[in-house]
């Protein structure tokens, strides 16, 4: 087997076949080797769904807890968290609408 510094070549590890140094993508199956000098893509941060629940659950039952949570995920520059946000928020204000309601209910 020769060295990579006299021949150039070196072989690709996902097909196993021989290749230029200095080739980016592999001729025979496609490998892409810039993707790798790259690093890995960071995803955006995900909240699971059991949590939004509980988000929205609380934010519901206590009207100022779920307008500070509201707020709060309000101005994350996510998009999944400023939809959970906005979700709180409106679930704060209907608590309100509706314990308003039934207390004017109750006592009229």
């Amino acid at each position: 087997m020769e060295s990579m510094g006299t021949t150039g070549m070196r072989n690709c590890v996902s097909c196993g076949r021989s290749i230029s140094w200095d080739a980016n993508v592999c001729p025979y199956c496609g490998h892409d080797y810039r993707m790798a000098m790259m690093g890995p893509v960071q995803q955006a941060p995900q909240m699971s769904d059991g949590m939004k629940i509980l988000l929205y659950i609380i934010s519901f039952l206590f009207s100022i807890v779920g307008i500070i949570i509201g707020v709060y995920y309000m101005t994350k520059p996510e998009h999944e968290y400023k939809e959970v946000g906005k979700i709180c928020l409106v679930l704060a204000l209907v608590g309100i609408v509706i314990g308003v309601l039934c207390s004017f209910a109750i006592y009229v």
